[in-house]
């Protein structure tokens, strides 16, 4: 009966390995003890550990669905990248680590110029591929403890981890470089991409909040001057 007990319990589906050890231990303690059980209270036994198995197992896909849904939520559906509320996050670790570490990072921002006027030649969708063609290419141009975000529509935003002042300059107008005069295939037609930047350094004293101002007011700066025809500035 012991063993008949201990298999029932081992062999269902929904029983965790953890949970079906503990039946094992449960029944072989209670056989060693010399307690008697008859089939029903052997039955009962499995039946109160299938029924904790199952709670847990609720629970264990709660707890993933749960774990979707806060990615879903700093996430960009569109572009799979980080989404303002992500770029939050990943900037506030950053800082973290900076000033445990004592390094510096630069967070650059980059606007598409224009991109209303490609929704309207030609069509949403055609802007939608171009938005995942971008957020493609700066994945492409940084490094992995790097992040790049989509934070509004036709805005992006890199955190450049690791790098003083003067590099994380020197890397943002190089992914402005890289990005202007991109061309997008779509639907038979060539959509040339252009983008405005601007960026700020930051350490571990740095206020999160002073420094996206600081890095959207640059980027300003820049489109004002690029549309004036200026040198580009950033």
């Amino acid at each position: 009966m012991i063993e008949q007990a201990v298999n029932a319990t081992s062999n269902r589906a929904d029983i965790n390995p953890y949970v079906s050890n503990l039946a094992s231990k449960l029944m072989r303690t209670a056989a060693d003890a010399e307690l008697k059980f008859d089939s029903t209270g052997w039955q009962l036994i499995t039946e109160v550990l299938s029924y904790a198995a199952s709670a847990e197992q609720r629970m264990s896909e709660q707890q993933e669905r749960i774990s979707f849904l806060e990615q879903l939520s700093v996430t960009d559906e569109l572009t799979g990248i980080p989404n303002r509320r992500g770029l939050r996050l990943a900037l506030g670790q950053v800082l973290a680590a900076s000033a445990r570490h004592r390094e510096t990072g630069t967070l650059g921002f980059i606007d598409l110029d224009s991109f209303k006027e490609i929704n309207d030649i030609h069509g949403h969708m055609a802007g939608d591929a171009v938005l995942r063609f971008v957020a493609k290419k700066l994945k492409s141009l940084v490094r992995p403890t790097d992040t790049v975000a989509r934070i509004a529509g036709d805005e992006f935003a890199v955190v450049l981890t690791r790098c003083d002042p003067e590099q994380g300059r020197k890397r943002i107008k190089r992914l402005q470089a890289e990005i202007n005069g991109s061309l997008v295939k779509y639907a038979g037609s060539e959509i040339e991409v252009h983008c405005s930047v601007g960026c700020t350094a930051f350490d571990g004293k740095s206020d999160p909040a002073d420094v996206f101002e600081n890095a959207d007011k640059c980027m300003y700066q820049n489109k004002e001057a690029r549309h004036r025809g200026l040198a580009h500035t950033a």
